[in-house]
């Protein structure tokens, strides 16, 4: 890397990491604001700072796309108002090529928001819940279900308690035949997981009903449940998609469509953090064209102005397209993708207008 690239990337990363404490920080008082609204006899003013702090990872990881564009603006608006831009076009760089090197520190957070949704958030952010729970003496028992409902084929399963350590208690099963007529029920005491797709269910009792309505009963003191539902799936119930790692996203919505269920919200949450690192690589393009365009002589105070107009429109056109595809039922990743693509097709469309 040339001492001319590196210096422009050192300036870029430089305000992206600026921009992204100082947005942190707004954030994290406003939310330990918001929360104040809960105080309670345990849940005081240290409970509620506390809770905000162990948030951080989530709040973080949300901030990274943001952060990115109007650093970059600041970035490259400091290099603007120094006249540097104009001598390194004047040297004879391309814009593509000065856009290149902006967009090798913004890499740098790209890969801390992959790391960050893997390995971070889904652990702080549970324990963020318990505690806040907890502090407002909500009973808590990470991973418990009551009367928790599945669907495998033409068989409803309905589990009346599943402990934290995955086992079952209480397990029904509602066999239907393809017109919708009952033919077998069964219940079982309890379940354990053995090994993939298996359960061993033990105290079995079982009906079924012919025909003519008459039911033949008979126990057994255990028999194998042959399903793809694992005890980690069943944790995942109880953990909002957004808090979920991009790997175990997948795995239980891919589960969920696979036994004919809704997996819509799971998929979206998916793409949404897979296409996350091109986001914000389109958040940068989109700051370089502010810059080389109609940015490139107005006040530092006026490109910030646009950058956050910028981003929170980018953020509003997110949820808008993601609540769209829950309600019409289109592709989460056709959702997912539609904003990235309107930024990535501006930014170069600005871009290459710049002479």
């Amino acid at each position: 890397m040339s001492r001319l690239a590196r210096y422009v990337g050192v300036t870029v990363l430089s305000a992206m990491a600026i921009v992204l404490v100082l947005l942190l920080g707004l954030d994290v008082v406003f939310s330990f604001l918001g929360e104040l609204e809960d105080l309670r006899d345990n849940y005081q003013a240290a409970q509620a700072f506390t809770y905000v702090l162990m948030t951080l990872p989530l709040r973080l990881y949300d901030m990274i796309s943001v952060s990115a564009l109007i650093g970059g603006i600041v970035g490259l608006g400091l290099l603007a108002n120094h006249a540097e831009l104009t001598v390194m076009r004047a040297a004879g760089l391309s814009v593509w090529r000065i856009v290149l090197w902006v967009m090798q520190p913004a890499l740098l957070l790209v890969i801390g928001s992959l790391l960050i949704a893997e390995y971070v958030v889904p652990v702080s952010q549970p324990k963020a819940e318990a505690y806040k729970s907890l502090a407002l003496g909500q009973s808590v028992s990470s991973g418990e279900l009551w009367g928790y409902w599945q669907k495998q084929g033409n068989t409803f399963v309905q589990m009346h308690n599943v402990s934290p350590e995955g086992k079952l208690h209480g397990i029904s099963f509602y066999q239907f035949s393809a017109d919708g007529v009952l033919i077998n029920k069964q219940f079982a005491q309890q379940g354990d997981y053995q090994q993939e797709n298996q359960w061993l269910l033990h105290q079995v009792v079982e009906h079924k009903i012919d025909q003519k309505g008459q039911v033949e009963s008979k126990q057994q003191s255990s028999r194998v449940w042959h399903s793809e539902l694992t005890p980690d799936f069943l944790q995942l119930v109880t953990v909002s998609p957004e808090y979920l790692a991009p790997t175990r996203l997948y795995r239980y919505a891919d589960y969920l469509q696979g036994q004919g269920l809704v997996a819509t919200q799971y998929f979206l949450e998916f793409w949404k953090k897979v296409l996350a690192p091109i986001a914000t690589l389109s958040m940068v393009l989109v700051a370089c064209s502010f810059i080389f365009g109609p940015l490139r002589s107005v006040t530092m105070g006026l490109r910030l102005i646009f950058g956050i107009f910028a981003g929170l429109g980018f953020r509003y056109l997110q949820d808008f397209s993601g609540y769209a595809s829950l309600v019409y039922d289109f592709s989460p990743l056709l959702a997912a993708a539609l904003p990235i693509a309107f930024c990535l097709l501006g930014g170069v469309w600005a871009l290459a207008r710049v002479k």
